[in-house]
């Protein structure tokens, strides 16, 4: 299948505010930053990274068939095992227990199975759908969803079923993305995807840039460049 240079320019864009936004965050540690310490800055940024990257995945899950989508959902659910091991034993601290990699692997999972039986489905209604039930269950893991207005039991969090999105209280990991609520993120790409080729979005392909250059190695890029950037500000901290 020919790459999608519109797809990957967003994809890289997003990367770029990544690389970014982790930047700030390490160099925060050291010192100070007080515009990014700003919680609606702070929170929107983050957000709008990490919905891109689902609703990205979302859409080229609509491209593959189930299998395809099966094998990248185990790949990815490895790498964030990887990486839950590498920061147990060496960064302790930062340790990430079910991130971004887990979180996008479960989702890449769950579509690959039912993906036969909704790719048909209403593709307007279905992106509504999805997109609100996002909304209103974004802050499952503090115990509440629809804005704060309905709390859920505290006895299915102390089951600490952190991968479906209920951690207990003593869950922590410096990177984390449960099932739910970004599985309707996730789906909600996917049905934007359905639309696109609907509309023959992916007979324009747009032309090869840096950012597309750059979204079409975002795996490897985000991987590598936490580490590296933690590693280039403790440099640069030890030299001042």
């Amino acid at each position: 299948m020919k790459r999608n240079h519109i797809l990957d320019s967003y994809r890289g864009f997003t990367v770029i505010s990544m690389i970014l936004f982790h930047l700030f965050y390490d160099i925060n540690l050291f010192k100070q930053i007080p515009w990014y310490e700003n919680f609606i800055i702070n929170s929107v940024w983050q957000i709008s990274i990490a919905a891109s990257f689902f609703i990205i995945s979302g859409v080229t899950s609509s491209l593959l068939d189930r299998r395809k989508n099966i094998k990248r959902g185990i790949i990815l659910n490895i790498i964030g095992l990887l990486i839950t091991l590498v920061t147990y034993f060496f960064a302790r601290e930062i340790m990430i227990i079910f991130g971004v990699m887990n979180g996008l692997g479960m989702c890449m999972l769950i579509t690959g199975l039912i993906q036969d039986k909704i790719k048909n489905l209403n593709t307007n209604i279905w992106s509504t759908l999805m997109l609100i039930l996002y909304i209103c269950t974004y802050n499952i893991q503090s115990g509440t969803v629809l804005f704060g207005k309905i709390e859920i039991t505290e006895e299915l969090y102390n089951l600490n079923l952190f991968p479906l999105g209920l951690p207990s209280l003593n869950f922590t990991s410096e990177d984390y993305f449960g099932f739910i609520p970004w599985i309707f993120i996730y789906l909600f790409g996917f049905f934007i995807g359905r639309k696109l080729i609907e509309n023959n979005f992916y007979g324009k392909y747009g032309k090869g840039n840096i950012l597309s250059e750059i979204g079409k190695r975002s795996l490897a890029i985000y991987v590598l460049h936490q580490p590296l950037l933690y590693l280039l500000v403790i440099w640069i901290f030890e030299k001042i």
